[in-house]
């Protein structure tokens, strides 16, 4: 067999492997809700890591992560119910750190299911997601600027868009920093939150509440008054 002859091939079971990542996060995340007898809460997160993991950190940094990367293809796996989990497990710095590092990973399967993707995958997702049009629009500005944008105000589901950027071919390393920058906020507030849900009168917990809040207000008007001013613009160009 040719260079040429092997490498279409491990190019075509690469593609292959990305396609079944979702079935396979499906069928991974039925498994767990046959285990847990529901969706998976914090304190259900908790039990499950700690019993699989005996209690050893570095296990539980991983096992973590795992738990990222299966919600980055099942869809319905609450990513904040993640992040405030990783407060609970660990102490602040370090929850920060894993809670970071399962949103790289969460925000990186899609972008490269995506990109694997043919060009059809672009067409079905502004049919089903009008507002991908407005990313098409905007991009044209700056990609790396956008990509932090789109995930501070969450105006569509986070994997939609990864499948979206990495399918129009998005600069990798302009998606991944962008995207976990955009996320920051919600690590930050979700890890507090989790490191003091027990203690609900804590300062703490309502201040990251609100300062969340704040975040995403401000972003959503931000975005609103920047689209406002540049978005007819650009939409024109992206014709």
């Amino acid at each position: 067999m040719t260079e040429v002859k092997k490498e279409s091939l491990a190019l075509r079971l690469w593609r292959l492997f990305l396609r079944a990542l979702p079935l396979i996060g499906l069928l991974s995340l039925g498994l767990w809700l046959w285990l847990r007898g529901g969706m998976p809460s914090v304190d259900a997160i908790k039990d499950a890591v700690l019993r699989y993991t005996d209690a050893k950190p570095l296990l539980v940094a991983l096992f973590m992560i795992l738990l990222f990367a299966l919600k980055s293809v099942s869809l319905m796996f609450p990513i904040l119910a993640l992040m405030a989990a990783c407060g609970v497990l660990f102490p602040l710095p370090i929850a920060m750190l894993v809670a970071t590092l399962g949103t790289a990973v969460t925000l990186t399967i899609p972008y490269l299911i995506g990109r694997g993707a043919g060009p059809d995958m672009t067409v079905k997702l502004q049919q089903k997601y009008v507002r991908l049009r407005e990313l098409r629009a905007l991009r044209r500005r700056n990609e790396f600027f956008l990509a932090f944008l789109i995930r501070i105000i969450g105006i569509l589901p986070c994997d939609v868009v990864s499948l979206y950027l990495g399918n129009t071919r998005m600069p990798f390393w302009k998606f991944l920093i962008g995207g976990v920058l955009g996320f920051m906020a919600d690590v930050v507030t979700a890890t507090v939150v989790g490191m003091k849900a027990e203690d609900r009168s804590s300062p703490w917990f309502w201040g990251a509440i609100a300062v969340n809040l704040l975040v995403a207000g401000g972003s959503t008007l931000f975005y609103y008054f920047y689209r406002k001013r540049h978005g007819s613009e650009e939409e024109e160009k992206a014709e």
